[in-house]
């Protein structure tokens, strides 16, 4: 399917999804003997992110989304964000070929009628297999670098989350992608 979408012309990404909390993920850490760290953790459980992700061997892009809300009702990534993040790639890729996951966002009738509209071709990996999914390793290399840092603030954290997204490269960790 791959091979006959780029046959096409279509542009081929796989995407995932990930969620980014503002409190650490470890709360060790170095410091000097006979010293106590303390560090004041100001942030909420609601102070988060969610991130959008894809790439193909060559090109990789990404884009955030404010997970804080004023309302009791959490948020999450829905099929709301999956269009916005489906409308900005098919803004760059009109001819797209996408494969990801089985997440309901994805199978929403919302998410599948602006594919449909749009001509976006989609592909599932199968389920409970993320490692199957180069994006899933992606998310990892980026919470490994920043998961176990304090940040002050949500501004701050999301700053150093798209820094190490630039950073990483996908197109050397999985060359493959770009049959």
């Amino acid at each position: 399917m791959v091979l006959a979408a780029k046959h096409e012309g279509r542009t081929v990404f796989v995407e995932d999804e990930s969620t980014f909390s503002l409190t650490p993920y470890a709360t060790y850490g170095w410091y000097a003997q006979g010293e106590e760290a303390k560090a004041l953790l100001t942030n909420r459980p609601s102070d988060r992110f969610y991130s959008f992700g894809v790439s193909n061997g060559r090109k990789e892009h990404y884009r955030f989304f404010d997970g804080r809300t004023k309302k009791k009702k959490k948020s999450s990534i829905d099929s709301r964000k999956t269009v916005v993040f489906l409308r900005y790639l098919h803004s760059k890729y009109p001819r797209l070929f996408l494969i990801w996951d089985a997440a309901s966002s994805h199978r929403s009738k919302r998410t599948q009628s602006y594919a449909a509209r749009n001509d976006i071709r989609l592909l599932e990996f199968p389920t409970a297999v993320p490692d199957e999914n180069p994006q899933e390793q992606a998310w990892d290399t980026v919470k490994d670098a920043t998961g176990s840092t304090y940040f002050e603030n949500y501004d701050v954290f999301l700053k150093a989350v798209k820094r190490e997204s630039r950073e990483k490269n996908l197109t050397k960790m999985f060359p493959y992608l770009s049959l």
